[in-house]
Order: structure tokens, then C-alpha cells, then sequence
């Protein structure tokens, strides 16, 4: 695969001038749509009324972060495509979050899923689960501003200062005005950047490729991923071992417990499920997002493969390419002309801002909702007064992940592989809860901080060096899940009166009454 396109490693006037009009696009409708709202349910739910597809764009935008654009090629570079095969698995693992989380959390109207741990436990388990959310995801909000930040500044010779404050500003400024209306439209333009990005890049290089796709899978399938001893082409093993990164059996287990942890009960992908009007609105919005889901990660993957073959066919760029990861932002500033240089780093640009403003405007949402009105709001309602909180939520929020990118940058990046891997250890526990509360009668109170405590040690303890020589990471939310959730069903049976205020658990709270047909008649408005 010969480079069509010759070298050229400066961004020029025209890139930037694409990627300021995709931000002062993005920030105008962001501002535009806010006008005129004056309650916590129209800036924190767009008043439950917004069309299913605006909200299943928003779904994939969120949840594909920038880390996830460039992170998929830098993968493919170093592993093979099993953990990609796995995301033919995401409709059964959303169907199933479905059914077991959504007609709970749409008969009680929440604005978080929090909400739903105090009726069915205590406030306790609420603010703890709030408070958990709010370092999971502060965390990762950090993350998503400066790792994507660092990649443009290094490659597009941009200061890093300028990249960390410019994202993480302006999402918090038309976030802050737009509320969640504003998170949902912009996502749907980020979308569109970032998916026209992606198509610009594989035609690229399918076009260096000659078009001969059965070439570029049959030089693939010839070199060895680093990571795996495997070729870059293997899809599948259905070797049971809990060594072996990416088996069938441990992505049945990871993809089903993952999603119902970041997609089921996460307020940052949640709340989008709150602003729709039905159930099946919902149920149509989560399924179809589902399925485009798995064309993004494979085009993702193949992008990966294409990128790969063409650094194998040209050693002398290949030698400048310090580490894999960076391998999707060397290939846009070395390769491509002016112009679509700057959309693809539009693209990086846009799915950051995604993930920032669905971020900071869940983090005001739990904030406001789950801690401030629960403990230090008094006397009558006041929506205007309510409404000022939440916007301020909103700033102090970007305000704060803004700060954390910074100090992170000017520390060693140790300290962001520690932060991440702390972030990612809250999945089973979070998890467990509330499938504790969801499929037993018997769950309470000492039941949620027992399972909580254990589940968060035995998540520390696979760090210990002779348990990561024999579960391969993968299995981590699985085994964490299902240790949260046992423990917190033995304790509350030994200990069955730390029960929740008001002693009956109510049958709206329980699975086997929100178990219906998925569009059942009394869901589906």
C-alpha cells in the first residue's frame, strides 16, 4: 500500500478554519435551544418530550467518547478483532438491561436512578450510589478532556493548556445555558462530524488500498498482534479460561453486566431514557441505538485493520508512530490534505464535547436532584431559584473536570492510568445494588453497604499481582457484580430488619412487577 497522499505535517488555515465552525456551529444550536425553559424538568429532561431518534443519536454520541475513536484503531494495532466480534452481542445485552431496569425506572418518573435506591432501600443507599457516581464519572470526565487534548496538541502542535481549556469551556458554557436540550442537539451534530470523519478516513485509505479488501484482511491475517500471540484477524475462541482475553464466554458475561452498568443504571447515558415521552419510544431508541452501535465499532475496527496494513506497507512512517494509540491523529496530520485534516480533528473534537456535555449536565442532575434538594434545599419549591442551582451545578461541574485535566497534565501519566483504573472498579458494585434491589424481595439496607463494601475490596484485590496473572481483566465486572450481589442477599437475610423507611416494599420497586412485554399497552404511553 503505497501513500497516495504526500506528507504533510502542517496544520494549515483551512483546518482551522473547518474546526472553528464545527465549534461555533455546535455552541450556537447548544445556546439556541435552551431558550426559554424554566423548570428542572425541561432543563434536565427537555420536558420528557424529545423524538426517539434525537435521543438514540445522543445515546451512541455519548457513549462512542473521543477516547473511543482513537482508543479502537490503537487496539486493533496491538490485539485482534475478538473483542470487536463481541459487539454482536450489544442487542440481547440491551434488550436484557431493558427489561430489567427501564419499566422500574419509568413507572417511578425519576429524574436519576438514584432515586429509585432510596424507595427501595434508604437514602443511605442513594447518596452513597450518588456519591459513587459522582467519583466514577468525575474521573473519567477528567480523562475524556485531557486524553484526547494531548493527542491534538502533540500532532496538531496545538498547546495542550489551550486544548484542555477551549473543550472543557466551551461545552461547559453552551451546556450550562442549553441544559439537556442543548446536550442532545449537539450530540446529533457531533454525530454527524464524527461519523463523516470516519467514512473520510476508511475511503482514504481503502483507495490506497486499491480497493482490494480481501488483500488488506490477507496481510492482516499474516501478522501477530503483540498482546494476543494471535493474528489481527481472529474473531473468536471459545476457549472457557479465565486467562484468555476476549473469549466468547467471558464477553457474554462482560457485555451483559457492563451494560447494564454504564447503560442501565449510569445517570450519564440514563438520562437520556427519562426524556422521552413512552416506552416505547424508549424500548425503540435503546434497540436501534444498539444496532448502529455494532456498524460504528465494526467501520471502528476496520479502520483499525486499514490503518494497520498501511503502516506495515510504509516502515518509514511507521517509525515515527511512538506509541499505537496515537496511531489514528499521526495518520490525519501526515497523510491526509488540508481540509480533511480539519474535519477529522473536528471529529475528535465533537465526540469530546459529546461526552463532556452529557457529563457535566448529568453531574448537575445528581448534584442537584440527589444532594441538594435531598439534604440542603427548604420551604416550597421554587423552579426559578431550583433552576439557577442547576445551571450553576452545570458550571461548577466544568468547571472542576476542566481543573482536574489540568493538574493531570502537568503530572506524570501514571497518575491517569491509576485514576481510570480506580474509575472502572465501581461497575459491579453499582451493578449489584441495584439488582439487588430489583431481584429480591429480601434486599435492605445492610445488604447494600456489606455487598458495596466487599464488592469494592474484591475489586482492589485483582490488582494483587497473583490474581492478575490468572483472571484476565475482562472478567473484573462479572465476578465483582455477582460477589456485590451475593454477599448483599446473605447479609440481608442474616440481617433482615435494617429495612426501608415505611417497612413494605412496594411492588413498583420489584422486578417481577416491572417485568412486562416489552410494549406491554400500559407502557406505552
Amino acid at each position: 500500500m503505497a501513500g497516495l497522499i504526500p506528507l504533510a505535517t502542517t496544520i494549515t488555515a483551512v483546518d482551522y478554519a473547518v474546526v472553528f465552525l464545527s465549534l461555533a456551529v455546535c455552541v450556537a444550536i447548544g445556546c439556541w435551544v435552551g431558550r426559554g425553559q424554566d423548570s428542572l424538568g425541561e432543563y434536565f429532561l427537555t420536558g420528557r418530550n424529545t423524538h426517539w431518534l434525537l435521543a438514540c443519536i445522543s445515546i451512541i454520541a455519548t457513549d462512542l467518547s473521543a477516547i473511543s475513536y482513537m482508543g479502537v484503531p490503537g487496539w486493533i494495532f496491538q490485539h485482534d478483532l475478538k473483542f470487536s466480534a463481541g459487539a454482536i452481542l450489544t442487542p440481547l445485552a440491551f434488550f436484557l438491561m431493558i427489561i430489567v431496569f427501564i419499566p422500574t425506572f419509568y413507572r417511578l418518573k425519576v429524574f436519576t436512578t438514584y432515586e429509585y435506591l432510596e424507595g427501595r432501600f434508604h437514602p443511605v443507599a442513594r447518596t452513597m450510589a450518588a456519591l459513587l457516581f459522582l467519583l466514577q464519572r468525575g474521573v473519567w470526565l477528567a480523562a475524556a478532556i485531557y486524553i484526547p487534548s494531548l493527542a491534538i496538541s502533540t500532532f496538531a502542535g496545538l498547546p495542550l493548556m489551550g486544548c484542555i481549556l477551549g473543550m472543557g469551556l466551551l461545552a461547559t458554557f453552551y451546556t450550562m445555558l442549553g441544559g439537556m436540550k442543548a446536550v442532545i442537539w449537539t450530540d446529533l451534530v457531533q454525530f454527524i462530524i464524527s461519523m463523516s470523519g470516519l467514512v473520510v478516513i476508511i475511503y482514504v485509505l481503502m483507495s490506497m488500498a486499491r480497493w482490494d479488501m480481501g488483500a488488506v484482511w490477507h496481510r492482516a491475517s499474516q501478522m501477530t498482534a503483540p498482546a494476543t500471540g494471535t493474528s489481527h484477524t481472529t474473531w473468536i475462541d471459545w476457549s472457557f479460561d479465565l486467562k484468555t482475553e476476549a473469549s466468547v464466554w467471558s464477553l457474554i458475561f462482560f457485555y451483559i453486566i457492563y451494560t447494564m452498568g454504564t447503560m442501565g443504571t449510569d445517570q450519564l447515558v440514563a438520562q437520556r431514557y427519562f426524556t422521552m415521552k413512552s416506552y416505547r419510544d424508549i424500548f425503540t431508541a435503546i434497540m436501534t441505538s444498539s444496532l448502529i452501535s455494532i456498524g460504528v465499532v465494526f467501520l471502528l475496527s476496520w479502520m483499525g485493520l486499514l490503518l494497520l496494513v498501511y503502516y506495515d506497507g510504509n516502515p518509514e512512517l511507521a517509525a515515527t508512530l511512538e506509541k499505537p494509540d496515537n496511531v489514528l491523529p499521526h495518520f490525519v496530520v501526515n497523510r491526509l490534505p488540508a481540509g480533511v485534516r480539519g474535519l477529522i480533528l473536528s471529529a475528535i473534537i465533537a465526540e469530546t464535547m459529546s461526552s463532556l456535555s452529557a457529563g457535566f449536565n448529568s453531574f448537575s442532575t445528581v448534584g442537584v436532584m440527589d444532594l441538594y434538594k435531598r439534604y440542603f434545599a427548604s420551604g416550597q419549591a421554587d423552579e426559578a431559584h431550583d433552576l439557577k442551582v442547576a445551571k450553576i451545578g452545570t458550571l461548577i461541574s466544568g468547571v472542576a473536570a476542566t481543573l482536574a485535566a489540568v493538574w493531570i497534565s502537568t503530572h506524570e501519566t501514571v497518575i491517569m492510568q491509576t485514576l481510570l483504573g480506580l474509575a472502572s472498579k465501581f461497575i459491579g458494585p453499582i451493578t449489584g445494588i441495584f439488582l439487588l434491589g430489583l431481584a429480591t424481595r429480601r434486599g435492605n439496607l445492610a445488604g447494600v453497604l456489606a455487598g458495596a463494601t466487599v464488592g469494592l475490596i474484591a475489586a482492589f484485590m485483582i490488582d494483587l499481582s497473583w490474581v492478575e496473572e490468572n483472571v484476565n481483566w475482562i472478567w473484573t465486572a462479572p465476578l465483582i457484580c455477582v460477589v456485590t450481589f451475593v454477599v448483599g442477599y446473605v447479609v440481608s437475610i442474616v440481617f433482615p430488619n435494617y429495612r426501608r423507611p415505611g417497612g413494605r416494599i412496594g411492588e413498583e420497586l420489584l422486578l417481577s412487577s416491572a417485568h412486562v412485554a416489552p410494549l406491554a399497552p400500559e407502557l406505552q404511553d
